[in-house]
């Protein structure tokens, strides 16, 4: 089965279990509608677990994804809008369906989503109901990893610090981050001097970062530092691409999925190299009118990217939605409620993180404590306020 053909089924579950929860609140549980929906959801739910073992749904803001890939509504996108809906409403975020699901159990959960609000959703052997939860391991007093949790919050959970890494491992992230900061500014510069850049190289940074990743680390301690002005935009991509992954990662997503969310955040930024240099590297604040210029390197990004064979889409949508805010407002200016992909939410955060950190002309080092307190006022209107706890979190600074 192609993923073409799981999002499709997918799609019409969905539908039907929309449908279903829908004429439960209308009518009742036994009502012969209802049935209905729910023997049809299952006839199509039925065989997709017999060549899946899970299929999980996860809802992140308003983002639905299934099986860590965003899920592509097509023509049930009002089905797609109502059970997301459902599913705040009962404060579920993440919905697994496992092999060898009875339809009672399909038939419980319905009743269950259909009921009034004070009455919770309950999992069962073969439905996994919960919450997004950031996923840390933790380690005994030798160091060892012991098992995996999902309360990042606890104080005996917690990522690992640079420290209780491995040295080996360590130097062999900071070499890989210095890299690729050598890498990128080959691959840039062809894009400035209008040649196309090859895929590949890009490919062979993200693979590198996967490899070395070890989601224990916390991401801070592999930010790579600013030399000279000259290599802000090279310093500053390699770091949002640590930051993205690092969030993508423990998110769950994996393989595919992560390696394109790792292109999409190295080239979110290649439209800058069509901006002038002296308005880049402006030493004081912009004028309107070099705003503006500034403002069309999205635009610039996406068509540059747009015409590279083997660019993944993602990438393209990234650099077109990198500076869109959640509430739809930012630039470019799109019409019509366009409200940006997951993997651009994601690189917004680590962008505005990586910006307010690092030492500019024209603007000082902004302190961890500060930023913070910038990305909370800005959570529920410019980020993604579940993705601003969850990078928080992952990044271990608690407010005092």
């Amino acid at each position: 089965m192609t993923e073409r053909d799981l999002q499709d089924a997918l799609s019409r579950v969905i539908s039907l279990l929309t449908a279903a929860v829908t004429n439960t609140s209308l009518y009742s549980r036994s009502h012969p509608q209802v049935a209905q929906y729910v023997h049809k959801a299952y006839a199509v739910l039925e065989p997709l677990m017999e060549c899946h073992q899970e299929i999980t749904l996860l809802l992140i803001g308003n983002d639905l994804l299934a099986d860590g890939k965003p899920f592509i509504a097509g023509g049930a996108a009002s089905s797609v809008a109502g059970f997301i809906r459902i599913l705040k409403k009962k404060g579920v975020e993440r919905l697994t369906f496992v092999a060898g699901l009875p339809i009672s159990e399909l038939e419980a959960l319905i009743g269950d989503l259909a009921s009034s609000e004070s009455i919770s959703v309950r999992s069962t052997p073969f439905i996994k109901l919960g919450k997004v939860e950031l996923r840390i391991k933790k380690a005994d007093k030798q160091g060892e990893v012991v098992g995996e949790t999902g309360t990042a919050a606890s104080g005996n959970n917690s990522a690992h610090t640079v420290a209780e890494v491995p040295p080996e491992a360590l130097h062999e992230l900071l070499a890989l981050t210095s890299a690729e900061i050598d890498e990128l500014k080959m691959l840039y510069l062809r894009a400035k001097n209008h040649k196309k850049i090859d895929v590949r190289g890009v490919d062979e940074m993200v693979k590198g970062f996967i490899r070395g990743f070890r989601r224990e680390i916390n991401p801070l301690g592999l930010l790579a530092s600013l030399k000279s002005v000259h290599e802000y935009t090279f310093t500053h991509v390699t770091n949002v691409c640590i930051l993205t992954m690092s969030q993508a990662e423990t998110l769950g997503f994996t393989g595919e999925q992560l390696h394109q969310i790792g292109v999409a955040s190295l080239l979110h930024d290649v439209g800058k190299i069509f901006i002038p240099d002296e308005i880049l590297n402006k030493p004081g604040k912009l004028t309107s009118e070099e705003r503006s210029v500034i403002e069309t390197h999205t635009v610039k990004g996406a068509r540059y990217l747009m015409g590279i064979d083997g660019i993944p889409k993602l990438a393209v949508l990234s650099a077109l939605e990198h500076h869109l805010k959640y509430d739809g407002s930012g630039y470019p200016s799109i019409k019509g409620g366009w409200q940006p992909n997951i993997a651009s939410q994601l690189i917004s955060i680590a962008d505005v993180f990586d910006a307010m950190r690092s030492r500019r002309s024209y603007q000082a080092e902004m302190p961890i404590g500060q930023i913070t307190e910038v990305l909370r006022k800005g959570s529920g209107s410019s980020f993604n306020p579940q993705l601003v706890d969850h990078f928080l979190r992952l990044i271990r600074y608690q407010a005092k």
